[in-house]
């Protein structure tokens, strides 16, 4: 089962971050039907060695693309801040309860991710970055980072 299906309108336009989105997504239901199938040790290990590592170090690639283009400082700014969050909540808040077995924690983690997740690429990437490289016809040679 997948929890989150790929489709066009998550589609930022910029082929490495749109690479990078996918891998994510794929993780994420990597997880749950880990879940679904009652290994939830694999689900949480993933979680904590991948997911996590890996969406900051995609972060950090959007964020030097954003600043080698110039893209407005707000709104880059605004996208740093909301990565920031991101990392910040699963690794202060939620990994500590996690690690310690809080079952309830890592489904709260599981959901933040999917919800946050959707909402980012639609609001901040798509209609953010993806919208403004597009309008001043930039195209991104970067190539996608591996897990």
């Amino acid at each position: 089962m997948e929890i989150i299906k790929w489709s066009k309108d998550l589609e930022s336009g910029i082929e490495a971050f749109d690479g990078e989105h996918k891998v994510l997504i794929k993780t994420i239901n990597q997880i749950y039907t880990l879940m679904r199938e009652g290994n939830k040790d694999e689900a949480k290990k993933i979680l904590v060695d991948t997911v996590i590592t890996y969406a900051d170090k995609h972060f950090k690639h959007e964020e030097e693309v954003m600043e080698r283009y110039n893209y407005p400082k707000e709104k880059l700014d605004g996208h740093k801040k909301m990565h920031n969050f991101f990392v910040k909540y699963l690794v202060e808040t939620l990994l500590p309860e996690i690690e310690r077995g809080d079952d309830k924690k890592f489904n709260d983690a599981l959901n933040f991710i999917v919800g946050w997740l959707i909402m980012h690429i639609k609001n901040m990437d798509v209609n953010g970055y993806g919208k403004w490289f597009k309008e001043k016809k930039i195209e991104i040679p970067d190539k996608m980072i591996e897990i």
